[in-house]
């Protein structure tokens, strides 16, 4: 037991000491006029690069959805593995995909009304670009999805869909930036 707890220590040790942590995160403001919905998210993003394929990390933030009359205020966490799959000779710019887990938790009013809790998940992966320009400083983008995601009642209310299948549209572009430890 004890050397199997020594080599579990060695393996965390190695891990750890050939690993990079960023930091950072993304901000987004959206809002419909015609159809009377604005959204508002704040997801700060911390992650450590285990070594130059590989990376794990983890969204986590606020979120706030107004459609029509319904108001949801939603708490997001999304861990997900990366693995970057081509990077140029400078390192300026690398390509990725992120696989991970995506749940919601939250309350939903309408016309100051309280329902039942809100909870969404999904499960898929996401497509992303990585510009670099300096060592410590990381423009990354997100856009499309290929998974499943679904919405309990309240969330269906709130506008969540319950949906799969592959999207690339560019009404699904997701920017951040990362600063690299």
């Amino acid at each position: 037991m004890k050397k199997l707890a020594t080599l579990a220590i060695m393996l965390i040790a190695a891990i750890s000491a050939s690993a990079q942590l960023y930091i950072g995160g993304s901000f987004g403001l959206n809002r419909d006029m015609s159809e009377n919905q604005t959204e508002f998210s704040i997801l700060p993003e911390i992650g450590c690069n285990l070594n130059k394929t590989w990376a794990v990390g983890a969204a986590f933030g606020y979120q706030h959805m107004y459609n029509d009359g319904i108001s949801s205020n939603i708490g997001v966490i999304n861990p997900y593995a990366r693995y970057t799959w081509f990077r140029t000779d400078n390192k300026l710019i690398s390509l990725f995909v992120d696989g991970g887990v995506d749940m919601s938790f939250g309350a939903t009013k309408y016309r100051k009304i309280s329902s039942d809790t809100l909870f969404a998940f999904g499960i898929g992966f996401k497509p992303g670009i990585s510009i670099n320009p300096t060592d410590k400083f990381s423009i990354v983008a997100h856009i499309g999805e290929l998974g499943y995601w679904g919405a309990n009642d309240a969330g269906k209310a709130a506008g969540l869909t319950s949906h799969w299948g592959l999207n690339f549209s560019t009404l699904n572009l997701n920017i951040g930036f990362y600063y690299n430890f």
